[in-house]
This record gives structure tokens, sequence and C-alpha cells, in this order.
């Protein structure tokens, strides 16, 4: 009787069985879903070559319509699950705007199954030593030659014992499996948490709501076996306009929470309930009821009973983590997130008197200092004024966040972000952006802006690949459009910027970044005639500061010969650049379109000195193009310590 052969994969500590399918590391099954397992199994067939997601689509989801959102959160699943190699590279690399490529040494080998044999566990070496497909296999007539009698028992007692290790292994695998923390349950992994609906349309009720919100995320966040959304890309849906299942099936999520929060008289009521997204089935349901004095208990009880609905145990650690509060005082609770809701507003000036109630409050609220720090460097970089003051506020705000709590993931995006913008401090911001994502791999905010910070350098590859965590984590964000943006428009793709761009306004079409973009694309393009249309409708208030459209506006009115226009908004730049560093940057660009070098050089000197935060943009900014070969502008970067 002949011998069934059985395929394999393997790479690193990992092995790969395509009839399974299933993935096993160092012997221990890797819990993943079937359609990860082929989304895997596709990308090591090809291994070393490029693999369009047209062509990786149509093969897991055959003559079926998915949105791309499904494949990118399989690649991030699996990304997750494979971690590094021994070189600290990702097996999965993305190739930007193209597909995927898994990069690996893999072996693929045969093992024998022998007739009637129990099937055994893949990670156990058959007694038939496994060959490489490459090495010379045996006639069919040798492999069928009969062992001798000896032989032959011996075999069989090796085929027992195998099957016999298989199943001590595959116990020993779910036994650590099923205790090592939280697990599942309701078949959901992964779960967007929408904002609780204020039924009055009440400013402190909405920061509540808020709070509540992030608190949970925040807490769900922590458990390994569940994939939590985070809040900012859900918080475009905070209106309750649409319905959650289909909010749920637009972000690519097993399950729904919606909630309801109603402030009478002193009570605070929560309704939830989990929703499952494939069938629109209700998974769990719950009420609680507190006074508005007990908001912590309030916050810990929906916590731990959506915990419970998700998962069916819990670690000691993860225990822990859900039950962490970053103060025991409900009123500087409150505080900070009004504070964090101005911010949101883009009110920096109200969230600091917040921030700073909430510290006078609880003095050890560690969450207030980072968001302190937050809003000072807002303010820094969208306002005119003292920057250096704003800045400094801002460091030693983050620095007593730190002091007490030096795992605070927020703290560190924020810390580095200071030293990118304003202390030009690159090795020392990568090294914060590196410490953040540690601690929370799942910040987007750590991931979009470590991008810009390799994008400043020239290290485009990685810094495409970071945006592309973040569009894996949050693939419905439409502020991620910029720094993707910014990557393509500095490579000179300006094609493909500009299609990121309309996707992110058809997302949100006042995201009033992203239109500012697409009016720079068609000015790099030399479309002067459509920045003026685009100019009029985004920016109708020639009072109005708005430094991006009055320094496109000054260059595409000299181009298309309309000088007087061209002059007028030259000099409502000036005027501003006189006390203004922001406006300075501004009109640097447009001397330089208009080659006027010499003025473009002294004006961006003089932004070198006063440390404006623009200045990182220098280096690889397409509106600088008449720039780049003058021995000043040269320079200016060394001073800066980037590379010419």
């Amino acid at each position: 009787m002949s011998r069934r052969v059985r395929h394999l994969y393997e790479f690193g500590p990992f092995r790969l069985d395509p009839e399974k399918p299933c993935l096993w590391r160092n012997g221990e099954p890797v819990p993943l879903t079937p359609k990860a397992v082929e989304t895997l199994l596709v990308l090591v067939q090809q291994n070393g070559k490029l693999v369009e997601r047209e062509a990786l689509m149509s093969a897991i989801w055959p003559e079926t319509y998915v949105e791309d959102g499904n494949l990118n959160f399989n690649v991030s699943m699996l990304r997750k699950a494979l971690g590094t190699d021994e070189a600290g590279e990702q097996y999965i690399q993305t190739v930007p705007r193209h597909g995927y490529r898994f990069s690996a040494d893999v072996r693929k080998v045969t093992e024998e199954v022998p007739p009637l044999a129990v099937e055994r566990h893949p990670s156990v070496r058959p007694a038939i030593e496994a060959r490489e497909l490459s090495a010379p296999v045996e006639s069919e007539t040798d492999a069928m030659q009969p062992l001798p009698v000896a032989a032959a028992r011996g075999s069989r007692l090796v085929y027992v014992a195998a099957a016999l290790a298989s199943l001590a292994l595959l116990v020993a695998g779910t036994w650590f499996f099923f205790h090592r923390g939280a697990t599942p349950a309701a078949g959901i992994r992964s779960v967007a948490v929408l904002p609780l609906q204020s039924l009055r349309d009440d400013e402190m009720d909405k920061t509540i709501a808020l709070g509540l919100t992030d608190t949970l995320v925040t807490r769900l966040g922590s458990l390994r076996s569940v994939a939590v959304r985070p809040i900012v890309s859900v918080g475009r849906y905070a209106k309750g306009e649409q319905d959650p299942v289909e909010i749920g099936r637009k972000l690519q999520v097993d399950a729904v929470l919606a909630g309801t929060l109603q402030h009478t008289e002193g009570h605070l009521r929560i309704n939830a309930r989990l929703l499952r997204v494939s069938d629109n089935t209700l998974v769990w349901s719950g009420s609680f009821d507190e006074n508005e004095t007990d908001i912590f208990k309030l916050q810990d009880q929906l916590s731990l009973k959506v915990t419970e609905s998700l998962v069916s145990r819990l670690s000691d650690k993860e225990k822990d983590l859900l039950a962490k509060r970053y103060t025991q005082n409900s009123e500087a609770f409150h505080a900070y997130w009004r504070g964090r809701f101005f911010l949101e507003k883009r009110n920096p000036l109200k969230a600091i008197a917040e921030f700073r109630q909430a510290i006078d409050l609880d003095p050890n609220y560690a969450l207030a200092y980072a968001g302190l720090a937050d809003a000072y460097r807002a303010q820094a970089t969208t306002t005119s004024g003292s920057d250096d003051e704003l800045f400094e506020n801002a460091r030693v705000s983050i620095n007593k966040a730190l002091v007490l709590d030096p795992n605070l993931s927020d703290s560190h995006t924020s810390l580095a972000q200071l030293k990118y913008y304003y202390y030009w401090d690159w090795e020392g911001a990568e090294r914060s952006f590196k410490r953040a994502l540690e601690l929370d791999p799942n910040s987007v905010n750590a991931h979009q802006f470590y991008a810009r910070l390799l994008a400043t350098l020239g290290r485009y590859g990685e810094a495409m690949a970071e945006v592309e965590k973040a569009r894996e984590l949050d693939p419905r964000s439409a502020d991620l459009a910029v720094p993707l943006f910014a990557i393509l428009e500095k490579q000179g793709r300006y094609d493909e910027a500009l299609k990121t761009l309309e996707t992110s306004l058809q997302m949100d079409k006042d995201a009033s970044v992203a239109q500012r973009a697409v009016g720079k694309i068609h000015l790099l393009k030399g479309e002067y005639a459509r920045v003026i249309e685009l100019a009029h409708e985004h920016f109708p208030n020639s009072k109005e500061i708005d430094l991006f459209w009055a320094s496109m506006l000054a260059t595409a009115y000299y181009k298309t010969g309309r000088s007087d226009k061209a002059l007028e908004m030259q000099d409502y730049l000036k005027k501003l650049a006189a006390k203004d560093s922001k406006a300075l940057y501004f009109l640097v660009m447009h001397y330089s379109e208009l080659g006027r070098t010499d003025e473009a050089i002294a004006a961006l000197q003089k932004c070198l000195e006063l440390r404006e935060d623009r200045m990182v943009w220098t280096k690889d900014e397409p509106r600088f193009a008449g720039l780049k070969n003058d021995p000043r502008f040269q320079a200016i970067l060394r001073k800066m310590n980037l590379p010419a």
C-alpha cells in the first residue's frame, strides 16, 4: 500500500500546514482565523514575490466582493501573530500602493503519512525523516519495500509514540491557550465601541459620555484576545445618525457596542448592547444606574460586564488593568474630559484651562499633565504667539506626567512630537516613538506621527510602512490621508497623493487640511486656475487668516498674470510675517516659486533663528525646489542636523 505524502512549509520557528490549514509556533498552535491562515498560505507560496492586492483578495475571497479593509485586517492579525524574524524584520512587507511580499527563508518539506496511522501533530518530526522537496525522491517501488519484522514493529511503536506525543502537545497547547489570559467568547475577536449617546444636548453630558467611552476603549484594549478599534476611528459616528451594525461593517469588526447616557436629577444611567455584525443578533445587553458622584463605580461596572460578554476568562494582570484608575477625584475626571473635548474641537486655550483645573483638584493626575502638554503644543503649532514659552510649558507638563506614570503611551507620543517639532532631536524623537509603540502597539497617533518623523529624515519606505500600520488599525480614518499625502508629495507622486486626498474627503468633506492639500497638489502640477477656483470655494473670506491658501493664491495669481491680486496676497503675507514666523515660512514658499532666491533664503534663515516648527518640512518641501541647490539652503539643513 502506498504512503500518502503531506507537504508543509517551515520558516523561523513556524510550521504551516496547508491541508488543515493551520499554523504552529515551536509546537504550539497559533490562534488565527481561517481567512488569515489562507492569506498567509498565498503569501508563503509566493515567497519573495510581490503579490498584488487584487490577486490576493481574489485568491482568498473568490467570486465574492469584500472591502479592502478585510485584507488589511488579516495582514494586521498575521503581523501581530508572527512578530519579527531574528533580524528584527517583519515577515510580511508592504509594497505601498501595490500589495505585499513575504520575506523569509521558507523551507518546503514533506512527510509520509503511514496507512491508517493517527495523524501526527505537525510539530512532531516523523519517524521517516522529512526531506527537502529539492532533494531526490525515492521511487514508489523502493518506498513500498517491506521492512523486516522487527523494524516494522519498531516503526509501529514510533508511530504510536508520535501519536501520543501529538495528543499530549495538543492538550498542553489547548491548556496554554485557554489559561494564558483572556479568551474570546461568542466568536468575537474584534469590536468597535461607539461613543455613548447623550440623551440631552448638554456639553457636560457630552464630556461624561466621551470620558466613559474612552476609558472603556482603553480598558478593553488591554485584552490581547480582542482587537478594539481606537476611539479616533469611531469618533466621527458620535452623532448617532447611522445604524450601529452598518458602522461595524464599515469598520470590519465582529461586534459593535452601542449605548446611551441619561443624566437626570443627580443620577447617571447607561443602557448598552453588544451586537454581532455578521447576523445583527444581540449578544449582550445591560443597564447601569449610579449617582453622578459615583461615576467611577459606574465606569468599573460597565467595563467589567462588557468584558465578561466578550471573553470567557481573564488573567490576573488583565483584571488589574480593567480596574485601573488614573484619579480618584470625580471632579478632576470631569475637568480632564472637558479638556479633551475642547482639544478635539481645536480650542487649545479652553482645553488648557480645564486640564489645569484637573491638576489643581488632583496634583497626581498623570493623564491631566499629558493632556496639558498636548494642549500647549497644539496652541504653539496652530496659533501665533510666544512659541518658545508654550513649548517649554509642554516639556514641563510631559516630564511631570512621566514621573507620575512612566508607562503612559500617550505621554511618550507627546514627548516624541515635542522633540520632533521644537528641539529637532531626531534620534530622541525616534526613541520616544518606539517606546510609545512598545507600550501600546495599537496607538494610531504614535504610528502616524512616527511616519512624519521618518519622512523628514528621508526614510520614505519606513514612513510608508508606519502609515500603513495606522491605516490597518483605523481603516475608516480620513485624518490618516494627511501623513500619507505628505510622503507621496515628497516623492513627487502627485496623482497618487490626489487620489488619497479625494478618498479622505469622501469620508469627511469638511476636512480643511485635506482641502488645502488638494489645492497644493494642483499648484505643484502647475494647474493654477484650479488652485484659484478651489481657494474661492474654501477660502472665500480674504479677511480670515489662512496662511496656506494665501501663499498658494499669491503664486497662482502671479503665474496666471493677475499681478494686482498676487501683490494683494503677498502684502497680506508680509504684514503677518512681520510678527508671525508661520506666515514668514509661507512667504518663503511664495518667494521660492517666484525665483526671488535671496529674499527666500533670508526669510528661511530667520525662521531657523526663531525655531519655527514648520522648519521640519524644509528638506523635501516641493515648493522649495528653486532653493535646494543653493549652498545657503544646504547650510540651513546642516544646522538642523538633516542630511543635505
